[in-house]
């Protein structure tokens, strides 16, 4: 995605459709809102839409595990992926990241696409794409833990 003062829905929109396809599962945390933003992102870029679409009718959500089978008294009586991933992954933790949740990351993605060029900018970017990569990657450690216990 480029770091300009257009529009990044577009870029967002063909990135993702070249980065996951139209084959396999696609692991999502509450896919139910996830869902909600491919299809508004498919309304929007029409030429992205079958793929869009594609990948929101292929979403397998995480969270289904935490409402219905597996709960802890440290979730905090919360199945959020930020509450339920310390204690699932305690290596991992969005304490120390400039965007530590899914409300905070709306407000700066909504700061950032407002700004030009500069440092405050960058620095906005730089924050969401450690959020984001946070995001993934604590899926990918909570299924790795998920089959470890399975096995065991």
């Amino acid at each position: 995605m480029q770091e300009s003062e257009r529009d990044p829905g577009k870029p967002l929109a063909k990135s993702l459709t070249k980065a996951i396809g139209t084959k396999g599962t696609v692991i999502a945390y509450n896919a139910s809102f996830e869902r909600w933003m491919l299809r508004k992102l498919a309304r929007r870029f029409p030429e992205h839409s079958v793929v869009l679409e594609s990948i929101a009718d292929r979403l397998w959500d995480q969270l289904v595990i935490f409402r219905n089978y597996y709960t802890d008294y440290r979730f905090g009586g919360s199945n959020s992926l930020k509450d339920v991933l310390p204690v699932i992954v305690p290596s991992m933790s969005y304490e120390n990241l400039g965007v530590r949740d899914g409300g905070e990351a709306q407000v700066v993605w909504n700061k950032m696409i407002r700004l030009t060029y500069g440092d405050d900018k960058s620095k906005l970017v730089k924050d969401l794409k450690e959020y984001c990569g946070q995001d993934t990657w604590a899926k990918v450690e909570i299924h790795n833990k998920l089959v470890e216990s399975k096995e065991s």
